[in-house]
């Protein structure tokens, strides 16, 4: 543990580890003792070590009918296909939703055409069935219908009685309650009493599992021929590895085979609506995981958030080119407008927090701010202050709300009891996210309710604790480094982008980017020259004393990447804090 704190307030410490356990790694599997201490640091034993570094998806792949209720969904599918039933599929709104629907959506239309599939509005109808498209599916005259990334928790629309006539299969992989919708069956690794092997999976992968178990039913009843030939499911993994990284699950065991094969299609370019919208990014390399999650993610989310959610299935299931490039440009405009409308109602919510610094949580709130945006400003909120964050927008007397906690605190917990005794409308969520409905004038009373909650948490629970995996002198920064990390890539939950700190630098000058990122150069012992990066920094604390380098040295707090935008392979050093040493 580092004894003071950085420029941007956060305790640094490096994660422990046993000298002579990663020296006895590296030895086994005659690999670098930084990888043998970079795996040791996520949990990778040396069991798993060729799993890990080289998924295949032939020794590796799972077993789907492991999942309860897998042979009935199965049986009723198959029922649909041979009597041409009409199939009606809902998914959620977001990216995991969307390539669900995506690959079952293609899956089905390759033998028949009887299929609707419907999104729910995120702002008008909200999350999972509701009344409205469930009386669509009646009218269409549905008789099985398909819940995806949705359907587990909504006993009071889908057990309404007028819905008996119609087959439901829930494919989901949220938390179940103990009372379960009557549905005809539900394949989730959430419910209670399942099995752990799959727990960790998006929607989007329990779904992948679902085709793996219907083709290979499907197979055995030699419904396959010439005129309807087998699906390569392999060709699906690029939405797989979409949906799985959207849905920040752990990239471990089958998620990160699934994410691993999936980026080498994405890189061949095999789903002509992510090529495109890579091209409209100006992202001229390969994507790695990084880019999923910051830049294609945003892109599909952006049209729930602000305009139509049934636009990133269309996206990634069209193989029509003036459709893609009609409906890619429209999802990139609505992404900076959502840049836009986040921005300005960030700026406000900012200055409100600042003002409750000694607070131990951050209530802000105003009127008619963006519902869609609520949940990236209190994360961004909750990542500057490191405490738990609610931001409200009110439209008339009512305020919606979201929520963002930090570890050790049940945030979704201490919501939930505020709607039990009244004072919020709705309310609930999981540990570090949630949701909220509140009347104005329940405001003061919602905000003595958290005082009084919050009185009762630690000091020590709120100061900001970065771990890091290594030390790093400038001089280990080069290209062997780089082939190290791309080892342990794809990055993602569960096995997180290496943090390092690069001790002792003296900055030779600095170059303001677009008024508010700061190019950083400085050389190490053998006159190599390096430039970092330091973004979003200028008129902060971090960008003043980088800025104002001169008679200092600094530790940097950094992520190591490839340089893509350089002509030979080169580091590109990803600043995101400081240490002054003198």
């Amino acid at each position: 543990m580092f004894k003071d704190k950085s420029l941007l307030g956060i305790y640094w410490n490096i994660k422990d580890f046993d000298e002579r356990l990663v020296l006895s790694y590296s030895q086994k599997k005659q690999i670098n003792p930084l990888l043998a201490k970079l795996l040791l640091n996520r949990e990778i034993t040396e069991d798993y070590f060729e799993n890990f570094i080289n998924p295949n998806l032939t020794t590796s792949l799972p077993n789907p009918f492991l999942l309860s209720d897998m042979d009935k969904s199965i049986e009723r599918v198959i029922i649909a296909i041979q009597k041409n039933e009409k199939i009606g599929i809902i998914a959620d709104y977001d990216v995991d939703g969307s390539t669900s629907a995506s690959i079952l959506y293609k899956f089905l239309c390759k033998y028949f055409k009887n299929i609707i599939l419907k999104i729910p509005n995120r702002l008008l109808d909200g999350y999972g069935p509701n009344i409205k498209i469930m009386d669509q599916m009646l009218d269409e005259e549905v008789s099985l219908l398909f819940t995806l990334d949705c359907g587990t928790s909504a006993n009071n629309v889908i057990d309404k009685d007028k819905y008996n006539k119609i087959d439901v299969i829930v494919i989901d992989h949220h938390l179940s309650d103990s009372k379960l919708p009557k549905v005809f069956s539900i394949i989730n690794p959430n419910k209670i009493e399942e099995i752990d092997d799959f727990n960790e999976m998006a929607a989007v992968g329990v779904t992948f599992l679902f085709l793996m178990a219907l083709r290979k039913k499907l197979r055995e009843r030699d419904f396959f021929s010439k005129t309807k030939p087998e699906p390569n499911l392999y060709s699906f993994l690029d939405l797989v590895a979409l949906g799985t990284v959207c849905d920040v699950v752990k990239l471990t065991t089958y998620n990160r085979l699934f994410v691993k094969l999936g980026l080498d299609l994405i890189k061949k370019r095999k789903n002509k609506g992510i090529a495109k919208i890579i091209d409209n990014s100006n992202m001229q390399y390969s994507p790695t995981s990084i880019d999923l999650s910051y830049i294609i993610g945003p892109q599909l989310n952006a049209a729930s958030r602000i305009d139509d959610s049934s636009l990133p299935s269309k996206l990634l299931i069209s193989n029509d080119s003036d459709q893609i490039e009609k409906i890619s440009k429209k999802l990139y405009l609505l992404n900076e407008k959502r840049k836009l409308i986040e921005k300005d109602i960030f700026n406000q919510a900012f200055l409100q927090a600042e003002k409750q610094i000694n607070q131990k949580y951050l209530l802000v709130y105003g009127k008619e701010w963006h519902n869609g945006v609520l949940g990236i400003i209190a994360s961004k909120l909750n990542n500057i202050f490191f405490k738990p964050t609610i931001v409200i927008s009110f439209h008339g007397n009512t305020g919606t709300g979201s929520a963002r906690s930090i570890n050790n605190i049940d945030l979704g917990q201490i919501i939930l009891l505020a709607k039990n005794i009244n004072i919020l409308e709705g309310g609930g969520g999981h540990k570090m996210a949630a949701g909220l409905k509140i009347k104005y004038e329940k405001i003061n009373d919602f905000k003595k309710y958290l005082d009084e909650k919050f009185e009762l948490f630690s000091e020590n629970l709120f100061y900001k604790l970065e771990f890091f995996d290594s030390i790093l002198s400038v001089n280990e920064i080069n290209n062997d480094l780089l082939e190290i990390l791309e080892k342990i890539e794809p990055y993602g939950s569960g096995n997180p982008e290496p943090n390092f700190i690069i001790k002792d630098i003296s900055i030779d000058h600095v170059k303001v980017i677009k008024d508010k990122h700061l190019l950083i150069f400085f050389k190490n012992d053998f006159s190599t020259n390096f430039r970092a990066i330091c973004f979003n920094c200028i008129d902060t604390i971090l960008g003043d004393h980088l800025l104002n380098f001169k008679n200092k040295n600094f530790n940097f707090s950094c992520n190591i990447q490839k340089d893509h935008f350089r002509e030979s392979l080169q580091p590109k050093i990803i600043i995101k804090d400081a240490m002054l040493i003198n």
